[in-house]
């Protein structure tokens, strides 16, 4: 018995002498700007929970936001940034990685009540016309694919991705559907305001998550941070605060997502 007190004190004190030693810090971190996760100020469904996990651990952040893509080259030539976000699973950087926290969801952004609103795998979509983002084919693995499809193409711009399947061009867009439905929905703006004569971009749309969840993660060049983070990310997740800053970024696209996207 005594041995069993002294172990539980050793690491009482130890939990106590790693919050005493990890001071609270202002922190610059670089990010994509892919709204609604993140948009030009850093705002959005993952940079919320960010945010609120660092501040829940005493700590404050700072934003840079570039193009997706740039912030992953930003951060491993620049040592002035303490931290990344966000990381696929397959992928490593400088420093210490936190936990799997959120996830995005790539998927088939259809037309709805047509025959692939309710499809539930690739395969359902060969011998249709594809348009997705780029190296979608390998990013996705869907590389054995693409033969089968009757076209495939993949294209950086937003815009073009989805122009064509409310032009009756495509079938099938291949994407993050938050990303997706965002962009959909300021394309409908635009040709509310007439900017957009070529397609009718009132037809309903619908996403179906034909792959599985994008596990995200962070880096920080510092582990206690990254510790930190978990801890605090976990705590905002267990009080239900991580679902509710989530969900009304996740909600106001329901019209396009249903069911098919997560709130975290």
């Amino acid at each position: 018995m005594p041995g069993r007190f002294a172990v539980a004190a050793f690491v009482g004190l130890a939990a106590v002498v790693f919050v005493a030693t990890t001071k609270a810090a202002d922190l610059q971190m670089i990010a994509p700007n892919i709204p609604p996760h993140f948009d030009d100020q850093g705002k959005g469904r993952i940079g919320d929970v960010i945010k609120a996990s660092l501040n829940a651990c005493g700590h404050t952040v700072s934003f840079t936001m570039v193009p997706f893509g740039r912030h992953w080259k930003e951060y491993r030539d620049n040592e002035e940034f303490d931290g990344l976000e966000t990381a696929e699973a397959d992928q490593s950087f400088p420093g210490y990685t936190t936990d799997p926290f959120m996830h995005l969801q790539d998927g088939a952004t259809v037309l709805a009540g047509t025959d692939l609103e309710r499809i539930a795998s690739v395969e359902e979509l060969h011998g249709k016309r594809i348009v997705a983002f780029p190296d979608a084919d390998s990013i996705l693995g869907i590389q054995s694919s693409v033969p089968k499809f009757k076209s495939f193409k993949m294209r950086a711009d937003r815009f073009d991705q989805i122009r064509p399947l409310f032009a009756h061009r495509a079938d099938a867009v291949l994407a993050d559907g938050l990303i997706t439905a965002n962009f959909i929905r300021i394309l409908r703006e635009n040709a509310a305001a007439g900017l957009e004569p070529d397609i009718d971009a009132t037809l309903p749309a619908a996403f179906r998550k034909i792959f599985a969840p994008g596990p995200q993660r962070l880096y920080f060049r510092d582990e206690a941070i990254a510790r930190n983070f978990d801890r605090c990310f976990q705590e905002l997740l267990r009080s239900g605060e991580v679902e509710r800053i989530t969900k009304p970024y996740v909600d106001r696209y329901r019209e396009v997502l249903g069911n098919q996207y997560p709130n975290y």
